[in-house]
């Protein structure tokens, strides 16, 4: 046997032969420390990324809020214009009704002070003379109604005109 063969044969037995080691690199506290403070920082920054898209998130409701409560207040201002503006008319129409109740008051009053002065005419020209008097006192004269209530007769203005002159 050759030197040449005995490897041959030693191979071929199927014996592995044995390898030298490699060694194999330590894992030790110094190796593995750069990561985790890496991940810590990377953590960190996360954690401060979310906080930081809280806080704005809250800001922007906050602001969405009074922007609400400033839309909600100027729509209710807006009501209350309406309002005003309403009760304004109503006060009008009722100050022009006032007014109407109170000239239809004074021709009531002018009216009956006629019905007298056409009454005492009948009875007494002195006694006419002294309600006439008495009338243009009031000063209701001008409240009496210039147009005819039934068409075709004088209107009370123009009877208490005539009744005037026939005591004048």
């Amino acid at each position: 046997m050759n030197q040449e063969e005995t490897p041959k044969t030693s191979t071929e037995g199927g014996a592995i032969p044995p390898q030298p080691e490699i060694p194999t690199p330590k894992r030790g506290p110094n190796r593995s420390r750069p990561v985790k403070v890496y991940l810590t920082v990377l953590f960190c920054a996360a954690l401060l990324l979310l906080v930081i898209s809280f806080v704005m998130q809250q800001r922007n409701h906050m602001a969405l809020q009074d922007l609400n409560e400033a839309i909600l207040d100027t729509q209710e201002v807006a009501s209350l214009q309406v309002e005003n503006q309403r009760l304004q008319y109503e006060v009008e129409k009722k100050k022009s009704l006032e007014e109407k109740i109170a000239e239809q008051e004074r021709q009531l009053k002018a009216l009956e002070w006629l019905r007298q002065i056409e009454e005492a005419v009948r009875t007494s020209y002195t006694d006419a003379e002294v309600l006439v008097k008495e009338f243009e006192k009031t000063g209701l004269e001008e409240a009496l109604p210039d147009q005819p209530v039934i068409e075709g007769t004088k209107s009370p203005a123009e009877s208490y005109r005539t009744i005037y002159a026939m005591l004048f």
